[in-house]
């Protein structure tokens, strides 16, 4: 049998782009395991279904103390939302208007309703994990690969970070224009139509428009020019241009926005120096996959301290690690091109949250830094099990799925309010002195005073340097009527630096209720200067000044805390009384009417009204008010007093006497 010759090619034949190398698991056509892949819109609806179940919980919890009041609660920009004020101005410190488009919408259609918001990041989040199915399956054939690496991306749990705070909706917002840009990348990719090109930049303006982190995505597309075509020329990196002017200008503008905002960007400093940032972002390129592979310990706060000046070793072995995982991805990514995308996929997204500068608080690390990055892990943990045996392979996938969920739902209830988070936290982590201080500050909200008062203790025992603590502290001592250690704590705070309104304002008020006036009037001035505009500061300086003799004073003031409030009972009522000493008893009427239409039990109103008409001579609309007074209160001696003195004036002796001997029985105690 004659041997055919294959025809020689010519050498100058130009060659078709090098396709991704895939391992030889069989495609996904049906499977032993009696079940198959197809149709896609099927397991899109399995993977929706799957992240509801997970999240549904999350659905009843409340807003949080932390960022979400100042985004939504009290943000009038979302309420009353402008072209101008969106898109031309920042907001809390960030530029991100579609975000807060976002919000508006869900304000407009629901209210203040936390419910609405969490139930719009779960729809977020949704969208999320469909665009990843929906790449996956465009970068490469096998749809078991697409279905978990998203299924695993919806139910991890460190995804509840991201989805049940609210105030985390940004990262949901940049994440799903992000997976959009993608996938109109690939499809001009695979078709050379202008439009999809066009759509990929829109979305990308889209992203970067909701969060500045998605600045990374150019260099995520070079990742996929590679991944195509096994190389990167100037060609696609020009072709890029469009999106590195877009990531330049909105990076350059993140860095003064938060320095604008006072959030100094703190490279080197007394804490960290150069070569413990190298091995602080070394250990977080590690802490991240060893925490998406088994998720357990996950808090909001993750400490990067050193003990005595010293990191743990595991800092130290860092970079070496790092270095040999980098040598293995190297040498097996160039092999197989979806390992080698998987591992930039992780690595392009999370590089600019890594801890190369201090940025606040929670700046470190935290789990919604990993949402988008988490993909390129999962799909490089589902591409590399597929060397498994289907039946163990599906077996095991399935579990960790439902493991995930599991604890997805666990996780949802921490995210519930502020109390509940920062104990999880301190449970984890119980030497942290910021989880110990916030969640005093939950506790403080949530009038939990004594156990505010203790984690506010235990803060300042683990770092005495955490002089916010001393405020808080104060704050819960003056609720528990404490008003030395109260006033104790204010005064540390305020000599350790902290310069705000509220401080002044509540030192001054524990020198008020301490007897000592003359000291409160200078913190309650300076507390005006720096708010000029809260009326409760105008009350306590008047009262103040009051017990100084400056009765002039006094009254100016209390005109100004009702100026600013006009239903401010406590100063109605104190002006009502200075005006009833000047014998101005028209005006104290006045007062003490407008006092007593917003709380009309309040008994002092309408006693000293009483007595200011008793003064005027109208004697039956005075009866009218004690004999209320005592029908709200009957052990109120002042009530019978002021009946008596009225029954007298009416020439009632008999009555005017009965409540006179009422009112020695109540006062001695009969």
């Amino acid at each position: 049998m004659s041997k055919k010759k294959t025809p020689p090619q010519s050498p100058k034949q130009p060659q078709r782009p090098e396709k991704p190398e895939e391992s030889s698991v069989a495609e996904s056509t049906p499977v032993s395991g009696g079940f198959q892949f197809e149709p896609a819109w099927l397991w899109a609806v399995v993977l929706t279904v799957a992240t509801v179940m997970a999240y549904y919980i999350s659905l009843d919890n409340g807003f949080m103390v932390f960022d979400d009041d100042k985004a939504i609660r009290y943000n009038n920009l979302i309420k009353n939302p402008t072209f101008r004020g969106l898109f031309m101005a920042n907001n809390l410190g960030m530029y991100a208007p579609i975000t807060w488009c976002g919000y508006a919408l869900v304000y407009a259609l629901a209210g203040e309703s936390a419910s609405a918001f969490h139930t719009f990041s779960l729809l977020l989040h949704i969208g999320c994990v469909l665009s990843v199915f929906t790449l996956m399956r465009m970068l490469q054939s096998r749809a078991e690969v697409a279905f978990f690496t998203a299924l695993l991306f919806a139910l991890h749990p460190m995804q509840v970070e991201a989805t049940s705070w609210i105030a985390g909706q940004s990262a949901l917002t940049f994440s799903l224009f992000y997976l959009l840009s993608l996938m109109a990348y690939v499809q001009w990719q695979n078709s050379r139509r202008a439009l999809f090109f066009g759509l990929s930049i829109v979305a990308f303006l889209l992203s970067v428009l909701s969060k500045s982190a998605a600045v990374t995505l150019p260099v995520l597309l070079l990742a996929l020019d590679w991944y195509k075509n096994g190389t990167v020329t100037l060609k696609n990196v020009l072709a890029k241009a469009p999106y590195f002017v877009v990531s330049l200008i909105f990076g350059l503008y993140t860095f003064s926005t938060r320095e604008a905002e006072g959030h100094d960007l703190v490279v080197a400093s007394s804490a960290y120096n150069l070569f413990d940032r190298f091995l602080m972002v070394c250990h977080s390129l590690l802490f991240y996959p060893v925490k998406l592979l088994l998720p357990f310990k996950l808090s909001i706060f993750y400490p990067m301290e050193k003990t005595d000046g010293v990191w743990s070793i595991d800092y130290y072995l860092a970079p070496l690690a790092l270095a040999a995982i980098g040598w293995a991805a190297w040498k097996y990514g160039r092999r197989d091109r979806v390992i080698g995308l998987a591992g930039l996929w992780y690595l392009i997204p999370l590089a600019v949250m890594l801890p190369y500068v201090s940025v606040g608080t929670f700046e470190m690390r935290s789990d919604r830094y990993v949402y988008i990055s988490s993909v390129g892990f999962f799909l490089l943990l589902v591409y590399l099990a597929q060397r498994i045996p289907a039946e163990i392979r599906r077996g095991a996938l399935i579990g960790m799925a439902l493991l995930f969920g599991f604890l997805t739902l666990e996780r949802s209830q921490v995210w519930n309010n502020e109390v509940s988070v920062f104990r999880d936290c301190v449970d984890k982590y119980p030497d942290a002195p910021l989880c110990n201080c916030n969640l005093a500050y939950g506790e403080l909200l949530n009038l939990e005073f004594e156990p505010s008062v203790q984690h506010y203790t235990k803060a300042l025992a683990l770092d005495p340097s955490f002089v916010e603590a001393y405020n808080g502290r104060g704050q819960a001592y003056f609720q528990l009527k404490k008003f030395p250690e109260a006033y104790s704590d204010f005064d540390n705070a305020i000599k350790a630096g902290i310069v705000t309104p509220k401080l002044f304002l509540n030192r001054g008020k524990c020198h008020v209720i301490l007897g000592r006036p003359a000291e409160a009037i200078p913190d309650l001035a300076k507390s005006i200067e720096l708010e000029p505009r809260n009326p409760e500061t105008w009350y306590f300086k008047a009262v103040a000044e009051g017990k100084t003799g400056d009765l002039a004073g006094a009254l100016k003031d209390y005109s100004k805390a009702i100026e600013l409030n006009p239903q401010y009972v406590e100063a109605l009522v104190n002006r009502g009384l200075m005006y009833f000493n000047e014998q101005k008893f028209d005006e104290a009427i006045a007062d003490y009417t407008a006092a007593l239409a917003v709380r009309p039990d309040i008994i002092i109103a309408r006693n000293n009204r009483a007595m200011a008409y008793l003064s005027k001579g109208m004697l039956n609309e005075a009866l009218a008010d004690v004999n209320k007074s005592i029908e709200a209160q009957s052990n109120y001696p002042k009530s019978y007093e002021t009946r008596a003195k009225v029954y007298s004036q009416m020439g009632k002796t008999a009555e005017a006497a009965r409540d006179m001997e009422k009112v020695k029985s109540l006062t001695s105690g009969g």
